[in-house]
């Protein structure tokens, strides 16, 4: 969108936006609006790119989406804290000369008028996860779990299945689910749950959503980007950057993982979840 309209983004994550042309990993975040400095501008420091005059900023946020841990029972949200989580963030406050501080704070929910919900295939998103959380292991951890689909099932092993409070959430549904065999059965969990809340959260925001498929990006790159262009309000001025497609990782599961994963998603996805999802499990 920045390439394609010349104009800059939000984000709820200021220590995200360094700028290059100072030697630090972070730079002073520079708020969307006057009274909260979250959401802040991404590359507020690149002259390139300007405000938007008109439309809709898109902003990213995670909503929470962060955590894989083994005992994490964090994952089981209702809509209210799920919103909250939508806005977290934090800013960056000083220079490169004084210092840098980061602080955490909450964007306002009247600010938001529109949302793009992102869904991945789900086989690819939860390893796409284990890739980002090895980052933040040490050497020794790393060589535990290779990058591979070795070391995915590996970890996936030591994660174990979902807590306690996930598998009363779940028995409220249906009680054979927590029976099926599936690997970073956790995580798969958690992966439904999101995208639940984020539904009923925008439902209960009454607010237009357009949803994405991730892999629209290499099938349908141009009709996705006009899609979002018009949802955004926003004019495309320049040609848009070549799409690096995702590397696909179903050869990481089994035929059977992949038909329990199935079974789980169609018995606790919302209707809207599931409308958007089943097609990664061969349902039309």
């Amino acid at each position: 969108i920045r390439t394609i309209t010349q104009t800059t983004t939000g984000s709820n994550y200021g220590h995200e936006s360094p700028n290059p042309n100072e030697q630090s990993s972070v730079s002073s975040s520079v708020g969307i609006f006057y009274d909260n400095p979250i959401p802040s501008w991404t590359e507020s420091w690149n002259d390139r790119l300007q405000q938007p005059s008109e439309g809709y900023i898109l902003t990213k946020t995670h909503c929470g989406g962060f955590s894989f841990c083994k005992d994490c029972d964090s994952l089981v949200y209702n809509s209210h804290t799920f919103l909250k989580k939508c806005l977290e963030g934090d800013y960056v406050t000083g220079n490169a000369t004084s210092g840098f501080e980061i602080s955490k704070g909450f964007a306002s929910k009247d600010k938001i008028a529109r949302a793009v919900h992102i869904i991945r295939d789900p086989f690819d998103n939860v390893v796409a996860r284990f890739h980002l959380e090895r980052k933040t292991l040490g050497k020794k951890n790393k060589a535990h779990y290779p990058n591979s689909r070795e070391g995915f099932r590996h970890f996936c092993d030591d994660l174990g299945r979902i807590g306690v409070k996930a598998q009363k959430q779940a028995h409220m549904f249906i009680e054979d689910v927590l029976d099926l065999d599936i690997p970073c059965q956790a995580d798969f969990f958690r992966y439904i749950q999101w995208h639940n809340m984020a539904f009923t959260s925008t439902w209960d925001l009454g607010i237009p959503t357009l949803v994405v498929h991730y892999e629209s990006y290499t099938t349908n790159l141009n009709e996705t980007k006009d899609a979002l262009l018009e949802f955004l309000e926003q004019d495309e001025v320049a040609d848009a950057p070549p799409f690096v497609t995702g590397k696909t990782y179903r050869d990481y599961y089994t035929a059977d993982e992949i038909d329990a994963v199935s079974k789980m998603t169609e018995r606790l996805a919302l209707r809207e979840t599931w409308q958007h999802t089943k097609h990664y499990f061969g349902h039309s």
